[in-house]
């Protein structure tokens, strides 16, 4: 999905990508520190939803977006997550 956004010929458009690629690395590094602040590790599989991802889109661009394009957007903070999310996380040992 990010390399259709990122193979664009529209600059402004593999900025906004790259964007939202960062608004998801930040939500998955958050979300992380939130859970070790509360003494509990990052274990399974990413918790983040496609609703998140267009809030924390929407609120972190400035700019206005069509609904297919802050779905593209979403959809590349989210798979951005869950990469970072893969990185630092345990496996879920319990069935």
């Amino acid at each position: 999905m990010a390399g259709a956004v990122a193979g664009s010929a529209d600059p402004a458009r593999d900025a906004l990508a790259d964007r939202a690629s960062q608004i998801g690395e930040a939500w998955a590094r958050e979300y992380v520190r939130e859970l070790r602040e509360q003494a509990r590790a990052p274990v399974g599989a990413w918790l983040g939803t496609m609703r998140e991802a267009r809030m924390r889109v929407r609120s972190r661009l400035a700019v206005v977006l069509e609904r297919d394009r802050l779905d593209e957007l979403a959809r590349v903070a989210n798979f951005a997550a869950r990469r970072g999310w893969r990185e630092v996380c345990e496996p879920d040992l319990e069935p």
